[in-house]
């Protein structure tokens, strides 16, 4: 609904439009994913556990299931307004692979923030949907963040998940190198791979320690 509503006053640019909507499904993914983290009882969690095998194949599930659920709405975001002709032009097949590229990027860094977010790291679900809600904000704002740095600590942004850069290709696209552009993405892909698998590990350890305490 949001993307019916910002697309219905036309024409819009075609790549800044895409860059809020890659932002929208940024949050739309987080959001999802932390619901899924935490969607089974204590109970019910034990009985899929013992059908899995292990509590890595468990999580990485609903992490991959998070993220795959994302590409239709990533696919809608991308289509919906070439095919309704929104645009103040037709884009290119490039721009709307690249697009479409980015929505997912940007959806499964949006999954690999949210798992940390679930019971197994914070118990108040209260005080993890508030400093999540502030990490996506910050994530969504780390130019400004960077813009007001001192120049001596402007590079501890780095540390930040990369959502920026898509957003900076996007508002450059014309200047960019194809190879900028795949970089930015895969950027995204391995910020996101990085932190995805050291929750993995980190509930992998944890449930050891639980086993033999």
């Amino acid at each position: 609904m949001g993307i019916i509503f910002v697309y219905s006053v036309v024409p819009n640019p075609v790549m800044d439009s895409y860059a809020f909507s890659t932002i929208f499904l940024f949050i739309v993914s987080t959001a999802l994913c932390y619901m899924i983290i935490e969607i089974e009882t204590p109970n019910q969690e034990s009985i899929t556990l013992l059908h899995s095998g292990s509590i890595v194949k468990l999580y990485l599930g609903k992490l991959l299931y998070s993220w795959i659920f994302t590409f239709p709405l990533a696919l809608y975001a991308v289509l919906y307004p070439a095919v309704l002709h929104r645009f103040d032009r037709s884009p290119s097949l490039e721009e709307l692979s690249v697009a479409f590229l980015y929505h997912i990027a940007s959806s499964w860094l949006g999954v690999a923030l949210a798992c940390w977010f679930g019971s197994k790291f914070i118990r108040s679900r209260v005080i993890s949907f508030i400093v999540l809600s502030v990490l996506i904000v910050t994530t969504i704002s780390v130019q400004a963040i960077q813009n007001s740095l001192p120049d001596g600590v402007k590079k501890a942004v780095l540390l930040l998940p990369p959502l920026h850069t898509t957003i900076e290709t996007y508002m450059n696209y014309e200047t960019a190198t194809l190879f900028t552009k795949l970089v930015v993405a895969g950027s995204s892909f391995l910020y996101g791979a990085l932190v995805a698998a050291l929750f993995l590990v980190i509930i992998h350890r944890r449930k050891l320690d639980s086993s033999h305490g």
